[in-house]
């Protein structure tokens, strides 16, 4: 809507934000800036400045869908193209600037304001393709209201801003994949032997711009040569609106490991010794522990390591209601000959804000707007400095400054609008205030918070801060109720946070829960899990043989540092709060 005025206007209504050295709004700090309203006639009826700053998931997808008509009398069919159109709101802040009750020609007034934005916004983004987009937009609107507003002619006016998600935890979370074995097939199923593999990353959470590390081990076991490994990261964005949904996706980084002696083939007498060793079960098993000991030590000798860098063009990792931003990061061995195999490890990966990034880092790189049409672009980017308030400002009315806190927005949440025609979504009734109704503290009502919300961690540790939930919910909860919540999280990347989160205000927090956990969450997420709750069972060293059972080789191996400290931190917490 901008901040534009036609020639019949009575006066000026503008919005002014203040720039950010960085070209965007950091999630959990202020944005700042002021309302102006000029006047260029006479006004007795008491106007309220209403601002408010929104947030929205968008999305327009594009569907083929089979039309039946009748053409002489005969049933005939075609394709015809339609689209769908969906709206979530994702933030809901309002700002009372005050109100003018009297105004001269000529009066001019300037409302400043300083809000504080949530901690757990999503960046903003958009991505296009297949006919459909999808997008997160935040703006900043200002209105009149009151009986007089229209003598100010443009007496509604707006601004998009450019936010991004606040940083990455330094914490890193690493992840270190089970060596695998695959069989390398020649026409599908002419088995050629195997190929065992294993790497290990660094930091699976890693900021736009940043790079990841990888470190990768193989011992060729088959008739094979293994000619490349590399290691991609691949997008994908999937957006629905109406039941219908678009979806697309594109590699955004890639590095080749260097060759190393593991790579080389198997000559005809070692494939026939392998085959026969492979018969004496005993003499085998042995054979595989020795090389799945040299893949663990081969991944953290730093030796073959890929240095991937992330694009800053990339897009986040986003899980929404109707927009979904996932990552993978995929290490494939390509072999020798045709219609041969090629072994593959996959495993998610989680692009966010660099922890780097700081509002007050004036020196940062900003990101370049991407040209190429249907690719994702990344919107948190610089915004165009608004221009100086014109020279009608100058002698303005000066309001007081109004400070507004993260507390005071609603965000998340359920309420979606749908429709085939884009004129009937209710981008008009903006200034409405979404609902929140009083929710009863319950374990089922927990899990649909967590589902709607953009941050499940924020959400459960608001409902931490009251005793009623406290008491009511955390305090009771069960292995099986313990485990749900953790499940529940969407991103697996917090799942961690989350156990952590929770277990201390368990009354009794045992090895049934940890186990209970470890059973509901992905494989790659128990180490992890493990080292963030193994420190806070209040049962370790009773039953840590149990816990112990759950855990495969690979598992055990990795956490076993973890389970000696956990079992020493316990030891010195005092007896009367174990």
């Amino acid at each position: 809507m901008g901040n534009s005025n036609s020639s019949h206007v009575q006066g000026k209504l503008s919005i002014i934000v203040d720039p950010s050295p960085t070209g965007f709004y950091i999630a959990g700090h202020n944005i700042s800036g002021s309302v102006y309203a000029h006047s260029k006639t006479n006004i007795s009826s008491n106007l309220n400045i209403g601002t408010y700053i929104t947030g929205k998931e968008r999305s327009r997808v594009r569907y083929q869908e089979m039309e039946y008509y009748h053409e002489d009398g005969e049933r005939k069919s075609r394709s015809v193209t339609r689209y769908r159109y969906a709206d979530r709101d994702i933030l809901r802040l309002a700002i009372d600037l005050g109100n003018v009750s009297t105004a001269s020609p000529g009066d001019s007034y300037r409302f400043p304001f300083r809000v504080q934005l949530p901690s757990n916004l999503p960046s903003s983004m958009r991505c296009e393709g297949g006919g459909g987009h999808c997008e997160i937009t935040y703006k900043i609107k200002a209105e009149l209201h009151g009986s007089g507003g229209t003598l100010f002619g443009n007496h509604k006016v707006e601004r998009v801003i450019n936010v991004e998600s606040t940083p990455l935890p330094m914490q890193p979370v690493p992840n270190s994949v089970p060596p695998v074995t695959q069989r390398v097939n020649f026409l599908c199923c002419f088995n050629v032997g195997k190929i065992t593999m294993g790497a290990r990353v660094a930091n699976t959470r890693i900021g736009q711009g940043e790079t990841a590390v990888i470190d990768f081990a193989c011992q060729n076991q088959s008739r094979r040569h293994i000619e490349k490994a590399e290691v991609t990261v691949k997008e994908d964005v999937t957006w629905s609106a109406g039941g219908r949904s678009n979806h697309f996706s594109r590699v955004i980084a890639n590095e080749a490991f260097s060759p190393t002696d593991g790579w080389q083939e198997l000559d005809k007498a070692e494939m026939k010794k392998q085959i026969v060793l492979s018969k004496d079960l005993t003499r085998d098993a042995c054979q595989q522990n020795q090389l799945l000991e040299m893949i663990h030590a081969a991944i953290n000798d730093g030796k073959n390591r890929a240095l991937l860098g992330i694009p800053l063009t990339g897009l986040q990792s986003y899980q929404g209601l109707l927009i979904q931003v996932h990552h993978q990061l995929r290490i494939i061995v390509s072999t020798s000959g045709c219609c041969t195999g090629n072994p593959k490890i996959k495993l998610p990966i989680y692009i966010g804000t660099p922890t780097s990034h700081s509002p007050q880092t004036e020196s940062q790189v900003q990101k370049p707007l991407p040209t190429a049409a249907a690719v994702p672009m990344s919107l948190a980017m610089p915004t165009v400095v608004p221009s100086a308030p014109p020279p009608e400002w100058a002698n303005a009315v000066t309001a007081a400054p109004v400070v507004v806190g993260q507390s005071a927005a609603i965000v998340g949440g359920n309420s979606t609008w749908e429709a085939e025609d884009p004129n009937t979504m209710p981008h008009g009734n903006d200034t409405v205030v979404m609902a929140v109704a009083e929710i009863v503290p319950s374990l089922p009502n927990l899990l649909k918070e967590i589902e709607f919300s953009v941050s499940p961690l924020s959400t459960v540790t608001k409902w931490l801060g009251e005793e009623e939930w406290r008491a009511r919910v955390f305090h009771v909860m069960t292995p099986s109720g313990y485990a749900s919540v953790i499940k529940s999280v969407a991103i697996e990347f917090d799942q961690p946070e989350m156990g952590a989160l929770v277990a201390p205000e368990v009354a009794n927090f045992t090895h049934y829960y940890i186990i209970a956990a470890l059973r509901v969450v992905a494989d790659w997420i128990r180490t992890p899990l493990l080292s963030k709750v193994i420190p806070l069972c209040q049962d370790l060293t009773q039953n840590v043989d149990k816990i112990k059972a759950e855990l495969s080789d690979w598992e055990l191996v990795c956490t076993e540092q973890c389970f000696e400290q956990g079992s020493e931190d316990w030891g010195l917490v005092s007896p009367l709060l174990r």
